[in-house]
């Protein structure tokens, strides 16, 4: 039983100093080449994001892959309500919960939430979403945007200028095949766009996985 432990110490020893000895952009870029191989012919399907297929995004997820053992990878693609493919994304927790992370790949941009909410969009970092669930960059002193709380089963998320973007909306029925995840409230600007991708893709993401207990 001994020998047991030692070995299995010494193979999550190992495991970590492999994994986690990278840093933290490139142990991302790496996972996100083997994302986009993985659904490389779905990727060249999803729809563009405009405003009349963003309020169709659902949380019916095609092509769901899950794996446990040295820690939890979830996978899959968000579809609208009609199953046409939205986002591809990718949440990766090893076995130390505070090195999770989550990718996000749509056709104009791929996001990456680090371990510590920095935010990149194609490979630029971009800022940080902090404990106050504002999209913020403090070395240029902006608050991009924001997501709040309005009601129990309703998350909206606001510009710069604090006008609302959109709702993110938990499901009151989980059971229906294809429950809606969005309503707009106005035609995004590119800038709305990204604000909207990087709060909005995450909320959904977080939604999905306390449900299902991922």
């Amino acid at each position: 039983m001994i020998v047991f432990f030692v070995g299995l110490l010494i193979t999550i020893y190992f495991f970590q100093r492999f994994f986690f000895g990278k840093s933290i952009p490139d142990r991302i870029k790496e996972e996100s080449e083997k994302t986009r191989k993985t659904y490389q012919r779905h990727i060249q399907e999803l729809l563009p994001w405009t405003g009349h297929d963003i309020p169709l995004l659902s949380y019916h997820l095609h092509q769901k892959s899950e794996r446990k053992g040295f820690g939890h990878t979830i996978q899959g693609i968000f579809t609208t309500i009609y199953q046409e493919n939205m986002f591809v994304f990718l949440h990766k927790k090893p076995i130390t919960q505070s090195q999770h992370f989550t990718i996000v790949i749509t056709p104009e941009h791929e996001i990456w939430y680090s371990p510590k909410n920095q935010i990149y969009v194609n490979g630029d970092y971009l800022g940080i979403i902090d404990d106050q669930n504002r999209f913020v960059n403090k070395k240029l002193k902006r608050a991009f945007g924001s997501l709040i709380q309005k009601r129990n089963n309703l998350f909206e998320i606001l510009n710069e200028e604090h006008t609302p973007l959109a709702g993110i909306k938990s499901p009151e029925d989980w059971d229906l095949p294809f429950p809606r995840a969005v309503e707009t409230y106005k035609e995004f600007l590119p800038e709305e766009l990204i604000i909207f991708k990087v709060l909005g893709c995450k909320k959904i993401i977080d939604i999905y996985l306390a449900q299902h207990h991922a």
